[in-house]
């Protein structure tokens, strides 16, 4: 596990500049008295307290390094992470470069940034190589950045199995769907031929039906042209019959007219003359 935060309480140990000095000595007792209020909640772990009275040092005094790391440590006790980074951030310069920049890397460590961490962890043992916990803690940071990559690799490759998987899936809905569109196609397909073939079947049952009645009706017809036509020979032999008769009779009365006139012409030839 690495090792927790570093808390700052020396009494300005640094080097300034003349104007830094200057504006130092101004607020040097007020500065101290609001810090070490602050020191004394962050020890009974009053860190918003602290925080408070930190930040109010920083008021009187913006360059009070003391007061900035101090502040630092507050917020990463109150879990403000980022805060705490960008607080640590802008001591990268002063004397407590080696302990900001461990800071920093203790809060990118939280945040899970273990590239950044480790990089911090470098920059604290640049400015102080001797810095065992430094060490420790940058070892620690890239044993969890291996980690973390492969564990975002092992996701990677769990995100592109669940998206093939997703994908043979959807296919496989797909072609579900596909074939019981299908299967529900070739049913009414099936229905629907069922239906046509009965509708032919009693279409072809009354066609039967229809060509049996009109064969029944032209036998029937036929037998009645048959009866009638025999019905008009008869007719027909009874009218020749009768026809043949006055033909014979006609016949008969011309040839008794023609005998009695040849038996007149001969009686009245065989007739004495008269002597007068």
């Amino acid at each position: 596990m690495f090792t927790l935060i570093r808390f700052c309480i020396l009494i300005f140990l640094l080097s300034f500049t003349a104007s830094e000095i200057h504006a130092q000595k101004k607020d040097t007792k007020s500065v101290k008295r609001i810090v070490g209020q602050g020191n004394k909640s962050y020890e009974n772990k009053n860190y918003a307290a602290a925080d408070s009275a930190y930040r109010v040092a920083l008021e009187k005094n913006p360059e009070s390094v003391n007061a900035g790391f101090n502040l630092g440590d507050a917020l990463y006790r109150q879990e403000k992470y980022q805060e705490a980074i960008e607080t640590f951030g802008s001591l990268s310069e002063s004397k407590l470069k080696s302990e900001s920049s461990y800071n920093t890397g203790n809060a990118f460590l939280q945040l899970e940034q273990y590239d950044k961490a480790i990089e911090a962890y470098k920059n604290s043992l640049r400015a102080n190589p001797s810095d065992y916990e430094a060490k420790a803690n940058l070892s620690y940071a890239q044993k969890k950045l291996k980690e973390q990559q492969q564990q975002n690799q092992n996701q990677n490759n769990q995100d592109k199995q669940d998206n093939q998987d997703k994908q043979d899936q959807d296919k496989q809905d797909k072609q579900d769907k596909q074939d019981n569109q299908d299967k529900q196609d070739k049913q009414d397909q099936d229905k629907q031929d069922n239906q046509d073939k009965d509708k032919q079947d009693n279409q072809d049952k009354q066609n039967q039906d229809q060509d049996k009645q009109d064969q029944e009706k032209n036998n029937q017809d036929k037998q009645n042209q048959e009866e009638q036509n025999q019905a008009k020979q008869q007719q027909m032999s009874k009218q020749e019959a009768s026809q043949i008769l006055n033909a014979i009779e006609n016949d008969e009365k011309r040839t008794q007219e023609k005998v009695r006139k040849l038996k007149a012409k001969q009686a009245k030839q065989n007739q004495p003359e008269k002597n007068w």
